[in-house]
Parts: C-alpha cells; sequence; structure tokens
C-alpha cells in the first residue's frame, strides 16, 4: 500500500472480486490469486471508485502497470465483464472460454471449426462440451442468446457447440473489443 493511500474499503473490494468471480478479470488468464488494480492510476485520481478498479493475477498486474497490457484495453475488459456479468452466469461464461480453448481452430473463411482431423486421421472434437440433460438450465442465456447449439435433445447427455455469433463474442471478449 502507496504511503498515504487509504486502502480499498472491504465492500467495494468484495464487489469488484465478486464481479470477476475471484479470478483475474483478463478473459485469457482468470488465474489466481488476484490483486486489485486502479485502471486510471491512483495517483492520479487519487480515490477508490468501483468503475475503476479491476481484479487482475500479479502477472496481468505487473504487465498493466509495465504497458503490455494497455489501458483502452483495460477499460474493455472492464466494461466487457459487466456486461457478461450482469447476463450470463459464472457457469455460462466458463461454458464460452472452455468452447473456444482452441481459438486458433478456424477455418479458412475465419467461421469456427469444431472438428479437425488429427495426424493420424481420426475425427478430433474440439470445442463441444458435454452436460447432462437435468442441467441444461445452467445453460439457458448461452442457447437463448443463440451462442450455443444443442445436440442430442433425446439423450441423457447433452452436447453444446459454439455457435458462430458465440465465437464471435469470445473473440471480442478475449480481444478486448467492445461487446455488443
Amino acid at each position: 500500500m502507496a504511503q498515504g493511500r487509504p486502502d480499498i474499503p472491504t465492500a467495494l473490494r468484495r464487489e469488484v472480486l465478486v464481479e470477476a468471480g475471484h479470478r483475474c478479470a483478463i478473459p485469457t488468464c482468470r488465474q489466481t490469486p488476484v490483486e486489485l488494480a486502479h485502471i486510471t492510476p491512483w495517483a492520479k485520481v487519487r480515490e477508490h471508485r468501483f468503475e475503476n478498479l479491476i481484479a487482475l493475477c500479479p502477472t496481468c498486474h505487473t504487465r498493466f502497470d509495465g504497458g503490455a497490457i494497455d489501458r483502452r484495453a483495460m477499460l474493455q475488459y472492464k466494461a466487457n465483464l459487466g456486461l457478461l456479468t450482469s447476463r450470463y452466469t459464472q457457469i455460462e461464461r466458463q461454458l464460452l472460454l472452455a468452447l473456444t480453448r482452441h481459438r486458433a481452430l478456424r477455418d479458412e473463411r475465419g467461421e469456427w471449426r469444431t472438428d479437425m482431423p488429427n495426424p493420424i486421421g481420426a475425427l478430433v472434437t474440439y470445442g463441444a462440451v458435454y452436460v447432462p440433460f437435468g442441467m441444461l438450465w445452467t445453460v439457458s442465456n448461452l442457447i437463448d442468446d443463440e451462442l450455443v447449439w444443442v445436440e442430442g435433445l433425446n439423450t441423457d447427455v447433452l452436447t453444446l457447440h459454439l455457435t458462430a455469433a458465440g465465437g464471435e463474442l469470445v473473440s471480442r471478449w478475449v480481444d478486448a473489443e467492445p461487446l455488443d
């Protein structure tokens, strides 16, 4: 804590941590433990405000302070996090990230690919998540917003796949671009 700088109030600290799910707010990181960072430096604003605080792991915090992550990107991560947490549950946000772990798997038109042949010729499925039928309600917002499509509605285990709209949303999220 800097000399003369007051502690962040407990309620405000809790609000920022809950917003990020007690994980790093950078969607491609999501590590723990986390620290709270001022998006506009404390020395400039000299106040603690929710809109100016973001949860970051020590590595991302150091990268931000050192300029490897710019302020504009950090402001967008904060804005996107607010939008996503107001619309989607933690489970749904984690599912979106899980479905896109292999972001490089796009075809020549930039469309998301869910299956790619492996080197020995067998089909490997990427970007699919399996959900027990009784748990479908946990991802209902993603289905309603047509970010995922469901395969196997007549079975006990459903397979969720990312739609093109879902892929676009996640790409914009992880690239710190505005979400519509």
